[in-house]
């Protein structure tokens, strides 16, 4: 079988491909090379860094092991002082507890107290509702009756007219009245028992010597007559 040849495009790719590859291959390689040796200076100033400080960390040690840190003197008034403050501590908390056993004897008689002051206000509760029922049970006491004022009788009215006297007509008596401040002789009015005084509630019931007696809407009225 007869394979195609290949066309001058396809040589020139295929070309390109390999030229590319072999440059990736190197760059890699390369690289590589450069990240070791980076790794390898690393560690090395690493190591160094930390034998120097190793050395220093010697060195402080000598210094401090060729001195005293604290004299006998000093450890000895170190000690006394801690020994003052533990003293004064155990003298503060003995206090304390003294304090403390005071107060709660205190809070012990408050409260008999107030156990005490409950008691008696019960006591004085249980009082008051025997007596608010007591007094429930009781009849209601009668109010005192007010005695209402007496009513000032109206004072007399006068009438509306004007009485001038008693005349006789063929033997009959006749009781004069005019209207009030009338002098006029044709005013006069003539009335006997029976009449009334025209344009009031006036009516002559009875005619004696010297009274008349008149019924005034229901209410007897009596006017003295001059002779």
């Amino acid at each position: 079988m007869n394979l195609p040849r290949p066309t001058r495009t396809t040589l020139i790719l295929s070309l390109c491909l390999a030229l590319l590859a072999g440059a990736l291959g190197y760059e890699h390689h390369h690289l590589t090379k450069l990240t070791n040796s980076l790794a390898a200076t690393a560690d090395k100033d690493s190591l160094g860094a930390l034998l120097i400080r190793l050395a220093k960390v010697d060195e402080r040690l000598d210094t401090v092991d060729g001195k005293h840190l604290v004299s006998n003197d000093d450890f000895r008034s170190s000690q006394q002082a801690l020994s003052n403050r533990i003293d004064a501590v155990q003298a503060y908390a003995k206090q304390a507890a003294g304090s403390i056993e005071e107060l709660s004897r205190s809070v012990m008689a408050a409260e008999q107290q107030v156990l005490q002051l409950k008691a008696s206000i019960e006591l004085i509760d249980s009082k008051l509702e025997e007596l608010s029922k007591s007094q429930a049970s009781l009849p209601p006491a009668a109010l005192p009756v007010k005695p209402s004022p007496r009513k000032k009788p109206p004072p007399p009215q006068p009438p509306p007219f004007t009485v001038i006297g008693i005349e006789y007509r063929g033997g009959e008596r006749f009781l004069s009245v005019t209207p009030p401040g009338s002098t006029q002789l044709s005013q006069v009015n003539l009335i006997r028992p029976g009449d009334g005084v025209a344009g009031t509630v006036w009516r002559l019931k009875a005619l004696d010597q010297q009274l008349a007696h008149f019924d005034v809407a229901g209410l007897p009225k009596t006017l003295a007559v001059s002779p």
